[in-house]
């Protein structure tokens, strides 16, 4: 896909959406994984509800999240 699907991210409510694209600038699915759970859950208006939606669309895709290292 050489165009950049403006929808990619309409499996989510707006307000993570929002927080994706303007807080971290995802552009495509890919991008989110550089990111662990506890990264996109600190951002403002992606909450506990949104996650499932996003693992099932990358496990779709066969993309998944960073996994958080064990300190």
């Amino acid at each position: 896909m050489t165009k950049k699907d403006p929808n990619f991210l309409s499996f989510l409510g707006a307000p993570a959406q929002r927080a994706l694209l303007h807080e971290l600038g995802i552009s495509k699915l890919e991008d989110l994984s550089r990111y662990t759970k506890k990264d996109l859950l600190r951002l403002h208006g992606f909450g506990p509800s949104s996650l499932p939606k996003l693992e099932t669309e990358l496990r779709r895709i066969g993309i998944q999240l960073k996994e958080s290292s064990i300190s």
